[in-house]
């Protein structure tokens, strides 16, 4: 198998995978707060990395790698990670998975202007029907009633959809940013890095008075544990690997298209495990969604 479609068929396995941990993201924010939680997944998933990179006999400061290379990395982590993943918790709890799917359609378009900005990757007319025909899917699969139909408070609506966009922004960035020096290190290595310049960030950010009695709760062992370890190992160790691996071996753009699909995936376990009804408007989201996943990769 060439390394392009490696690449793509890794863009869709990182979706797969997150659209379950964000289920199970979900419920755990139930109990723990965006940060604390945060802090958790990627405390977790750093153990697990680093113990991969013991089992390969790899070393966490190879010799070849320059200061500047783990300056990137680690920038990227913090914002990508750090950040970005703390606000998408915040969006998470405030819209609910429906509505913060449709917020979540911004991560493809943003990233593939941010690769043209600055990774200067062409902007074909394919991708551009791919990611439209992408973002008309996730809109038609997951539109949530309307905030007055729904009960909701409007300026919560309001700060969960401001949360989102800016979380789906710093995350497209972050990756794009670190592109250059995925493409020329070894992948497991890079996302250990990334993740460990998320921890500095959380780690710094949990002491503060508001985060460190919700920090220690997350940290204690309980019942929020039965949901929060698969979430952390799922969606931030296998598809983190899937996601940095997917992005090494295809073109930003086009793995940032396949990488939207998770809200596809969301909608069908949506279906599956919550009993959420497959309407008409779902069944030709899902047309359009297989729709943009073929031009995408052809």
């Amino acid at each position: 198998m060439g390394a392009l479609h490696a690449g793509e068929l890794y863009s869709v396995a990182c979706a797969a995978l997150w659209a379950v941990a964000t289920i199970l993201f979900r419920k755990s924010g139930e109990q723990v707060p965006p940060v604390a939680l945060n802090l958790f997944k990627n405390a977790v998933s750093l153990v697990l990395f680093v113990a991969s990179l013991a089992l390969r006999s790899d070393r966490f400061f190879p010799a070849e790698v320059s200061g500047q290379d783990w300056a990137v990395l680690l920038i990227s982590g913090a914002v990508g990670i750090g950040i970005a993943d703390s606000l998408f918790f915040a969006a998470l709890n405030r819209l609910g998975a429906g509505a913060n799917a449709i917020v979540s359609c911004l991560y493809a378009p943003l990233a593939v202007l941010a690769a043209f900005a600055y990774l200067h990757e062409s902007i074909g007319l394919s991708l551009l029907a791919a990611t439209a025909l992408m973002v008309a899917a996730i809109l038609l699969g997951t539109r949530a009633p309307s905030a007055s139909a729904a009960g909701v408070d409007a300026r919560r609506t309001l700060a969960g959809v401001a949360l989102g966009s800016a979380s789906m922004l710093l995350m497209a960035i972050a990756i794009v940013f670190a592109k250059p020096v995925l493409d020329r290190t070894d992948p497991w290595w890079a996302t250990t890095v990334r993740v460990a310049g998320g921890i500095v960030f959380l780690g710094v950010q949990g002491l503060l008075p508001r985060h460190r009695r919700d920090v220690a709760r997350a940290f204690r062992p309980g019942r929020a544990w039965t949901l929060m370890v698969p979430a952390a190992v799922i969606g931030s160790y296998l598809a983190m690997i899937a996601w940095i691996v997917g992005m090494k071996y295809a073109h930003a753009s086009t793995a940032a298209v396949l990488n939207q699909t998770s809200t596809l995936f969301t909608v069908v376990l949506g279906w599956l495990f919550l009993r959420e009804a497959v309407t008409t408007r779902k069944v030709v989201a899902v047309v359009f969604a297989m729709a943009g996943a073929v031009i995408a990769v052809t």
